[in-house]
């Protein structure tokens, strides 16, 4: 196979549509097509089902998916050892946050970063899964969840407290919750269920009825922005909301606590530029949440 080929395969493989294989890869929606198109001229067999909404994979597909994926993997794996030479600390690195973790502990990492080693250059992404730490060579991930593949390097970067929070327009209009009657009749705001799914079992340490949720949102900005507006009563991270005057906390006993992760390939935990900007994440998540705790 043509590496050049297999990776637009790839592309539309994953997105499942021209417009964000396109996207993924920088090139037009009519550059996939002719692209994919050629691939399976070459190959003599059709690579994907075109449905109007989405390119779903042939049975064929899904069996050249497997060797492409591993080609992938194989060229990904040169390029991380082939960097592992670097001693000086130079280059790019693309790291995958959420987007309160990226502008709270982050953003400042990088400025502090950029002072020290102005060779050092950053991609801050947020909406990235951990698989994209091979699938499109992120280099660091810092998530509030675990991954679960042993092939990754996990650190524990800092332990966050999450909590309750609503507004007076909400308050004005349903009332405040009761100790005695907990979150019962109230109407919430919260991450998708399969994003986030024990929260649906236990928020801060209440049950929660499908019906009571108005509102999901896969970001905590959204979602200040929505409890803030008074649509409900929503969990954020306490460094976020404890800042907005407009964010009252529910029950502020109750606390959820979260271990922040970062994640990595172990092929470049030895490169300088990575080591570096590992090392400026620590500091600046240390003494943020040191700060946050006083």
């Amino acid at each position: 196979m043509n590496w050049d080929d297999v990776r637009f395969f790839l592309a539309l493989a994953r997105q499942k549509t021209l417009r964000g294989a396109s996207k993924s890869l920088n090139v037009d929606q009519a550059t996939v097509g002719r692209r994919i198109a050629a691939f399976e001229s070459a190959l003599s067999s059709r690579l994907f089902i075109r449905t109007p909404r989405a390119f779903m994979l042939s049975e064929f597909g899904e069996q050249v998916m497997a060797e492409a994926s591993a080609m992938e993997s194989a060229m990904q794996a040169m390029s991380r050892k082939a960097a592992c030479g670097d001693s000086i600390p130079a280059g790019n690195v693309r790291i995958a946050s959420t987007d309160t973790l990226a502008t709270v502990f982050v953003i400042p990492a990088i400025q502090r970063l950029r002072e020290q080693y102005p060779d050092i250059t950053v991609t801050l992404l947020t909406g990235i899964g951990f698989s994209d730490i091979s699938y499109r060579s992120v280099d660091i991930a810092i998530r509030g969840a675990r991954p679960d593949s042993e092939e990754l390097i996990v650190k524990r970067l800092a332990t966050i407290d999450m909590g309750l929070y609503a507004s007076q327009r909400y308050f004005d209009r349903l009332g405040e919750p009761q100790q005695e009657s907990g979150l019962t009749d109230h109407q919430l705001v919260m991450f998708p269920a399969d994003m986030v799914p024990r929260h649906r079992q236990n928020l801060c340490g209440f049950a929660v009825n499908s019906q009571q949720v108005v509102l999901e949102c896969n970001t905590q900005l959204l979602m200040q922005s929505a409890i803030k507006r008074g649509i409900g009563i929503g969990l954020l991270s306490t460094f976020l909301a404890n800042c907005d005057p407009q964010l009252i906390p529910v029950f502020p006993e109750k606390r959820d606590p979260v271990d922040i992760w970062l994640v990595l390939h172990p092929d470049l935990q030895k490169v300088a530029r990575i080591r570096a900007v590992i090392t400026a994440l620590e500091q600046c998540f240390a003494e943020e949440t040191r700060l946050k705790e006083i």
